[in-house]
This record gives C-alpha cells, sequence and structure tokens, in this order.
C-alpha cells in the first residue's frame, strides 16, 4: 500500500482546525467560569438580604458596628479570616475618660526592740484598728535564751501610712532599720484602662454580631473571638483591681525583738540531783562502751573463718613461688 505525500494544504487545514479547537475550548473554559461567579454572587446577595430582610439594613448594621459601608455580615462570615483580623473594628474617635489621681503603691518595714513583745503587739493591733487598718500576718516565737521575737503585716490606708510609721516607732525602744518606699503605678494605670475601654468596644460589636448570626459556623466563629476579647478584659479587670487595693492600702512589715535579759539561778539548789544525774550518765557511758566491746569481739570471732581461707591461700601461693624459683636459679 503507497502513502501519499502531505501537502502544504492539508497541512495548513490542520493547523486551522487544531486552532479552532483550542479557541472553541477557551470560550468555553472562560464561560463557564464567568457562570460560576455569577451564580456566586447571586446567590450570596439572595442570603444576605433573606437574612436582614433589605439591603440597605445589611449596609446599616455594618455602620452600626463601625464595619464601614464596604464590609457585609455575609462578607464576613464568607470570610472568617477577614473577620477575625479586619472586619470588627474599635471605635477610632476618642472616648472621654474621668481624670486619673496619682496611684503610688506605698510600702515600709520596721526592725524595733522592745522590753515586752506582746504587749507591743497588742498595742500594733488597737493602733492598726484605730487608722482603719487590719492584721494581715502575725506570729510570736520564744528562743531557747527565753528572748521573744514577733513579726506582723499591718495594712493601713495610704492616707494613714506616715502616722502608723510614726506610732509603733513611738513603741520601741531601739529602732534597729527603717525602710520606706514608694512606687508609681499611674502610667500604668491609664494604659490598663486604655485597653479596657478599647476591648468593652470590640466585645460590644462582637456581642452584636452573635446576636444577628444563625448558622453555626458564624456562631462558632463569633463565640472563639468573643471568648479571647472576655478573657482579655477579666485580665485587665483583675491588674486593676490589684493596683487600686495596693495604691489605697500601704503594706507595712514590722519584726519585733526583745531585750535579752539576764536570768538568776533557781531559789533552790539541789546538788544530789545533779550528783544522781551524773551517775546515771556514768553509767550509760559504760554500758555503751561494754556494748561495743561485745561487738568487736563477735566481729572478731565472725571473721577467723575469713582468715584461715586468706592464710590458706598465701601458704599455696608460697609453695608455688618457691617450687618455680630453684629451677630458674639451678639454670
Amino acid at each position: 500500500m503507497d502513502v501519499q505525500p502531505t501537502t502544504p494544504k492539508s497541512v495548513n487545514l490542520m493547523k486551522k482546525i487544531i486552532w479552532g479547537v483550542l479557541i472553541a475550548l477557551g470560550i468555553i473554559v472562560v464561560l463557564y467560569i464567568l457562570a460560576v461567579i455569577y451564580s456566586s454572587f447571586r446567590g450570596s446577595s439572595v442570603s444576605t438580604s433573606n437574612y436582614y430582610g433589605e439591603t440597605g439594613m445589611e449596609s446599616g448594621f455594618a455602620q452600626e458596628v463601625g464595619l464601614g459601608t464596604t464590609a457585609s455580615l455575609g462578607d464576613m462570615f464568607s470570610a472568617p479570616k477577614l473577620m477575625r483580623d479586619e472586619a470588627v473594628t474599635p471605635p477610632t474617635a476618642p472616648i472621654p475618660t474621668a481624670p486619673i489621681d496619682q496611684k503610688i503603691i506605698k510600702n515600709g518595714s520596721l526592725d524595733i526592740t522592745v522590753d515586752e513583745v506582746e504587749q507591743i503587739v497588742s498595742k500594733i493591733t488597737n493602733e492598726t484598728s484605730a487608722l482603719s487598718g487590719f492584721v494581715q500576718n502575725s506570729s510570736v516565737t520564744e528562743g531557747r535564751n527565753g528572748q521573744k521575737y514577733a513579726s506582723l503585716v499591718i495594712r493601713v490606708p495610704v492616707k494613714n501610712f506616715d502616722t502608723a510609721i510614726s506610732r509603733i516607732k513611738g513603741m520601741a525602744k531601739v529602732v534597729n532599720r527603717e525602710d520606706v518606699n514608694g512606687r508609681e503605678v499611674t502610667e500604668e494605670y491609664v494604659d490598663l484602662q486604655a485597653s479596657l475601654t478599647h476591648n468593652l468596644a470590640v466585645e460590644a460589636q462582637y456581642l452584636e454580631l452573635l446576636k444577628r448570626a444563625q448558622k453555626v459556623e458564624e456562631i462558632i466563629a463569633v463565640r472563639e473571638k468573643l471568648d479571647q476579647v472576655q478573657a482579655e478584659i477579666e485580665s485587665l479587670k483583675g491588674r486593676m483591681r490589684y493596683l487600686d487595693n495596693q495604691t489605697e492600702m500601704s503594706t507595712i512589715s514590722i519584726s519585733i525583738t526583745s531585750e535579752i535579759k539576764i536570768t538568776l539561778p533557781a531559789d533552790k539548789w539541789q546538788p544530789w540531783e545533779i550528783v544522781k544525774e551524773a551517775v546515771k550518765k556514768l553509767i550509760v557511758s559504760m554500758q555503751n562502751f561494754v556494748n561495743f566491746i561485745i561487738v568487736l569481739a563477735f566481729g572478731l570471732i565472725a571473721l577467723i573463718p575469713y582468715l584461715i581461707l586468706i592464710l590458706i591461700v598465701f601458704l599455696i601461693a608460697k609453695l608455688i613461688y618457691k617450687k618455680y624459683k630453684k629451677p630458674a636459679k639451678n639454670l
């Protein structure tokens, strides 16, 4: 069977057919993409319109919660990342806040020496109550030499701090050490208040979004972000409460020591009791010595078999050494 040669006309025809097929496929793909985009856009518009009742309400809600006129709730839930990171924005207008007084954490410590520790502890407790304060910690101990020690931590209002220090020093016989220090936290408190205001505004927006959400994925997405904001709010409030407490009530730590007293001998001297105690200790020491001798003797007896075994091994080794040493000398 003969193969006919390909003519230039047939080659051009084949190229035209191939290009026509490629162009037709490209047109079909473009039309398909446009149809998908159109159906998706129409479905989104219908669902959003049904959700809010009308398109104008959606735009009004976006402006109401501070999302801007170009962002919609439907767009937010179709793009969770945009909702989490960009959609909810706090109000940019400054929120007026009440002026904050200067906040200073004031602490002090005293180390004093007194005559009667219990009496001074009672006086300090009474003075603390009189100054609208309270005793936070208190302990009293006594050493072997009869010297007594006490440790107290009291809290008094800042306005009464200097008065409390002065009165406690007046009770002391000797003031061994006095430390007073203050730390200003006004700037930190202002920053905390600004952060709290910011997070409260964001929380209000997410609460509004949670009311409008209907789909499970929408509720979960908003709830997750809302929990994070509320946790941050509680943390800020806790820190502010701590600073309020520390700046309203000052802390004073007090170490109290009694003077060393020289104790006189007992009224009744009992030498016979001392002799009996000395004899008792002597007998006990002799008993311990005899016990040691007994234990040592039985220990040595227990070692006899081992000593015999070591002696036998030594004698055998010595005989072997002599036996091999004599031939060596003969050589």
